[in-house]
């Protein structure tokens, strides 16, 4: 836990989070503090730095296209996992919902960027991955299990911690898409276990 004090105050306030950027020296930090109504000292509850070149410039415009189209293409994976034209709605609803839902809980600077970006051809990112899906319904899952994994190779320009926030936000989304429908009274089916773990596996990390 980073303390940032405004006015080099010491006192740490409640209060709702909103993201900033500070800059220190030649680095800039990216973090989301809380301010107090009564007061203007801050806290960071965790800080990622990048390099003044900004944290999106750190990745190829491919790479960048696919952390951004990533957590649609999870989420299409694991809804093709066990299609279910009962729970389609909410598991599509669920798709265009949960990746800002999650991103604000992530401590993802990443995941902030990219929702930011997102929300503003948001249909456009689903769509893709559905017509992507409809292609090649049998290749679908190996295609997004690549770029899972291409994902965790330019996640290696950034910190750590940062990295794996994001990848932890993309799965819990898909968690989330799976739960939306309910198949078999189960919250996820086991079609969709096997996809998140196929998937949690070329991301590098555990569910």
């Amino acid at each position: 836990m980073f303390k940032f004090p405004c006015s080099l105050a010491g006192i740490v306030c409640g209060g709702l989070p909103r993201r900033s950027s500070i800059k220190m020296g030649m680095r800039f930090y990216t973090c989301f503090i809380r301010e107090d109504e009564h007061c203007k000292n801050l806290i960071i509850p965790r800080l990622s730095h990048y390099d003044s070149m900004g944290l999106k410039e750190a990745f190829t415009e491919d790479e960048w296209k696919n952390l951004v189209s990533l957590p649609y293409a999870i989420s299409m994976a694991v809804i093709a996992a066990a299609p279910n034209i009962m729970g389609l709605w909410g598991e599509t609803k669920s798709m265009m919902q949960e990746p800002p839902n999650l991103a604000a809980s992530s401590g993802s600077a990443l995941a902030g960027l990219i929702i930011a970006e997102a929300q503003a051809h948001l249909k456009d990112l689903v769509s893709e991955q559905q017509h992507l899906w409809k292609q090649d319904q049998a290749g679908y899952r190996t295609k997004v299990v690549a770029a899972c994994k291409s994902a965790a190779a330019a996640l290696d320009k950034v910190p750590p911690e940062e990295a794996l926030a994001y990848k932890k936000w993309v799965l819990a989304v898909g968690v989330k898409v799976a739960e939306a429908s309910k198949e078999d009274a189960n919250a996820v089916s086991d079609p969709e276990k096997v996809a998140l773990g196929e998937l949690s596996a070329a991301l590098g990390v555990s569910m």
